[in-house]
C-alpha cells in the first residue's frame, strides 16, 4: 500500500490528487472520485480526439503538458486548506 499522496494541477485551474492508487478531483468545495480519468488521461498523454489506431492517441505530449505536479502547500492554498 502507498501512503504517499500526489497533488496535480490540471489546466492550471483544477486540482486533484492520487491517493493509495486512486484519484480524485476537487470539485464543488470536496474531493470527487476521477470518474472521468481527467488525472491518468493526462499522465498517459490519452487524447480522446484521435481515431482508433492512431499513434498519437497515447503519449500525446500536448495533452501532457496540460497536467502538472504540485507540492501539498500549493494544494493546500487552492483547495482553501483541504487538501
Amino acid at each position: 500500500m502507498n501512503n504517499e499522496t500526489i497533488y496535480y494541477l490540471i489546466l492550471k485551474k483544477t486540482v486533484g490528487k492520487q491517493e493509495d492508487n486512486r484519484y480524485y478531483i476537487f470539485e464543488n468545495g470536496q474531493w470527487e472520485p476521477d470518474i472521468f480519468f481527467r488525472i491518468t488521461d493526462r499522465l498517459m498523454g490519452y487524447d480522446p480526439s484521435e481515431p482508433p489506431g492512431s499513434p498519437y492517441g497515447i503519449g500525446n505530449t500536448s495533452i501532457m503538458d496540460e497536467i502538472e505536479e504540485i507540492t501539498y502547500e500549493q494544494a493546500l492554498e487552492l483547495t482553501g486548506g483541504k487538501a
